[in-house]
C-alpha cells in the first residue's frame, strides 16, 4: 500500500528544476486519479522520499545533478519494487534508453509531450503497461529488426530544431547565434547535441536526417543541398 490513499494515484515528481516539477504537478493533478505526494530535486532526496511515502509512480527526470537516471531507477527498483517509474526527459540516446528499460524503468516520454500524453501515460503505467514515446518506439523496432536506427528527431529540443532548420537554410554559425539572440559558443554546443542525438557526424546528414522525417519543409533542400559537402 502506498504512503497516503485516498483513493488516488499517488505520484512522486523528481526533477532538479523546480519550475519543471511545478509543471509536471499542475498538469497531472487536473487529472482527479492522481495526486501527487512529494518532489525531489536530486537522487538522494529521491531515494528517501521512495521509502518514506512509497510512492505508487515516480515521474523523473532521466538525468540528475547528483546521479544518473540508470542509477537512480535501479536504487528505485532496488527499495521498492512495487513503485512504477515514468521517466520525462529532454531527449536521450538509443543507449541510455535501453539502459534504464533494462533498470525496471516502465515508461518514458519526452518532455515535449502533451499535458494529455503524459497523464495517459502515468495512468498507463500505473496499470502495469509501458509507455514509450513513439519516436524510440521506432528506434527501437530498427534494431529489433537490424536496420539503421531511424533518427530520433522528436528528441530534439524546440531550441535545437530551431538551429536546425537555419542549418537547412545554409546559415552560419554566426548568423544563427545573430537570428536567435545567442553566442556562437552556445550555437556550437546546440549542434553537437544534435549530432549526438541524431547519430549522424556532420551537419549534411543531420539536415537529411531532419528531411527525410519531415522535420522540415520542401523549402529546405535548397539550403540543406549547399551543405551536403560540408562537416561540422
Amino acid at each position: 500500500m502506498s504512503g497516503v490513499d485516498f483513493g488516488r494515484i499517488s505520484i512522486l515528481l523528481v526533477d532538479h528544476h523546480p519550475i519543471v516539477r511545478l509543471g509536471l504537478r499542475f498538469v497531472l493533478e487536473q487529472d482527479g486519479r492522481f495526486g501527487v505526494i512529494g518532489e525531489a530535486g536530486n537522487g538522494r532526496e529521491a531515494t528517501r522520499l521512495v521509502d518514506a511515502l512509497r510512492p505508487d509512480v515516480v515521474v523523473m527526470d532521466g538525468n540528475l545533478p547528483d546521479v544518473d537516471g540508470l542509477a537512480l531507477a535501479r536504487e528505485i527498483k532496488r527499495i521498492r519494487p512495487a513503485t512504477r517509474l515514468m521517466v520525462v526527459a529532454a531527449g536521450g540516446g538509443e543507449t541510455d534508453i535501453l539502459g534504464l528499460l533494462e533498470a525496471g524503468v516502465d515508461g518514458y516520454l519526452l518532455k515535449q509531450c502533451q499535458p494529455e500524453e503524459l497523464r495517459d501515460g502515468v495512468g498507463r503505467v500505473h496499470a502495469g503497461e509501458r509507455v514509450l514515446h513513439q519516436s524510440i518506439v521506432r528506434v527501437l523496432v530498427a534494431r529489433a529488426v537490424n536496420r539503421v536506427p531511424v533518427p530520433t528527431i522528436e528528441a530534439l529540443s524546440e531550441r535545437e530544431q530551431e538551429v536546425l532548420r537555419l542549418l537547412a537554410d545554409g546559415a552560419t554559425s554566426k548568423e544563427i547565434a545573430v537570428a536567435l539572440g545567442l553566442r556562437p559558443k552556445t550555437v556550437e554546443n546546440h549542434r553537437a547535441r544534435i549530432l549526438g542525438k541524431l547519430g549522424v557526424t556532420n551537419s549534411a546528414a543531420a539536415v537529411r536526417a531532419a528531411l527525410a522525417n519531415g522535420l522540415l519543409g520542401s523549402g529546405a533542400q535548397a539550403g540543406g543541398d549547399r551543405l551536403f559537402g560540408a562537416a561540422f
